[in-house]
């Protein structure tokens, strides 16, 4: 028997269901299928040649072979190597003291709910805010970091002029701002910790630190995972930070960066860019699912 509300619940869900299909078709699976075809191939520049100039014509290994040149011999490419491996020391920096601070405003430490606005303020302000506020601040006219350095008496560097010092900036700025969106985070899974566990722990007259490392970071380590796994994830997506900071200096490049400006250039770039991004993808899903299987041996899974 026909059922005009079940009908438009079925609508609603194969609707939903649709369009989730269709966005997975197109933007996942097209994309990546063109991508792939698009790294076996280059765009004719011989402008003698109507028949290739300015149109893709298939050319077997050749850009990927020009990756691995650029690799070997590029001093810029292995700098933006260079540059998007370091921030994974930075995120899992800012991942330990992410702990240490969500714990200690567990601990119901003074003005703690003060504190945890200050740490997450940065994370809802947009960025081009926060990138210019943070320039302002080392800027040697009229920030505030450098008369102070004057004042003790200490040489003010160009914090933004010359590589490393630029890149080192870069890096600060994301441990800054990376900071409340962790504590967030691991604050709202060290609340989940049933009090009798912290209780039974003080019983037995163990330390902060012991039922931080014992207790806590236990419990708490799916979240943990999770957070380290974003972090080599960030290796290959961080791309605004220094488009922002230093939006004409190359030395801060990564590899989401150079790809985004090697897309802006021209069409001529998208074959090489895409078997550099296929060479970095088929390095990095290996050690991100490597780094999950290790972290989730780490500590056994607990419901609580």
């Amino acid at each position: 028997m026909f059922s005009k509300v079940r009908f438009k619940k079925n609508l609603f869900v194969w609707g939903m269901l649709a369009y989730t299909v269709l966005h997975f078709i197109i933007f996942w699976f097209y994309v990546n299928i063109e991508t792939i075809a698009l790294s076996f191939q280059r765009v004719g520049v011989d402008i003698t040649d109507p028949d290739t100039f300015g149109k893709t014509v298939w050319a077997g290994l050749t850009q990927y072979k020009a990756v691995f040149n650029n690799l070997a011999n590029s001093k810029e490419t292995q700098r933006t190597l260079l540059n998007s491996i370091g921030y994974l020391p930075v995120t899992l920096l800012e991942l330990f003291m992410s702990v240490t601070f969500s714990y200690f405003l567990y601990k119901k430490m003074p003005l703690a709910g003060m504190f945890r606005v200050i740490y997450f303020l940065p994370s809802i302000i947009p960025i081009v805010v926060l990138t210019f506020v943070y320039r302002f601040v080392f800027d040697p006219s009229y920030g505030l970091i450098p008369p102070i350095l004057k004042g003790m008496g200490m040489n003010v560097p160009n914090f933004f002029g010359t590589y490393p010092t630029n890149q080192i900036m870069v890096y600060l700025y994301c441990l800054w701002v990376g900071l409340g969106y962790n504590i967030i985070l691991l604050s709202g899974a060290i609340s989940r910790i049933p009090i009798e566990v912290m209780e039974y722990g003080q019983l037995d007259g163990i330390s902060k630190s012991r039922e931080l490392f014992s207790i806590v970071v236990p419990l708490v380590w799916p979240t943990i995972t999770t957070t380290v796994i974003i972090a080599c994830t960030s290796v290959c997506t961080v791309m605004l930070q220094p488009l922002m900071i230093t939006p004409s200096d190359s030395t801060t490049n990564t590899i989401a960066l150079t790809i985004y400006n090697g897309v802006l250039a021209g069409e001529g770039k998208l074959p090489y860019l895409s078997a550099f991004g296929l060479c970095i993808t088929v390095v990095a899903v290996p050690m991100i699912l490597l780094v999950r299987k290790l972290m989730e041996c780490a500590f056994r899974d607990i419901s609580f």
